[in-house]
């Protein structure tokens, strides 16, 4: 597999892009999210099976537990991207401009309250 490396703050460039094509009705709706890009995974992904290949995480409560107030006071929900992971599961760059689009987007998704399963069953190529 041919090795893809770019810098970090290219790295966050693309995941920027990908979050800007996100559409507009859907970037509005998202509450109290941040995005963090880390190198590899960190004490948030401790315990979870295959760690080492995780590409991205969604930390936090849900859209609707925000807007109910049940995460009065809380800190923002994170998603985060785990660039190394993302440059070792791919062999082009434009590969990578893909996985940091489907990976971000999958996490957004466990924002609006979708599992892995269903995210699986409705949005097989980004599960």
């Amino acid at each position: 597999m041919k090795e893809v490396r770019v810098s970090p703050a290219r790295f966050r460039a693309m995941a920027e892009a990908e979050l800007a094509a996100i559409p507009d009705e859907l970037r509005a709706l998202l509450v109290n999210v941040t995005i963090e890009v880390r190198n590899e995974p960190g004490a948030e992904a401790e315990g979870m099976d295959e760690e080492d290949d995780l590409l991205g995480l969604y930390c936090g409560p849900e859209r609707e537990d925000f807007l109910s107030g049940a995460a009065h006071g809380q800190l923002p929900a994170k998603v985060y991207l785990y660039q190394w992971n993302l440059e070792d599961s791919v062999e082009s760059l434009e590969e990578l401009q893909k996985e940091i689009r489907l990976t971000l987007r999958h996490e957004l998704a466990h924002h609006f309250g979708f599992d892995d399963e269903e995210l699986e069953r409705v949005w097989p190529e980004g599960a």
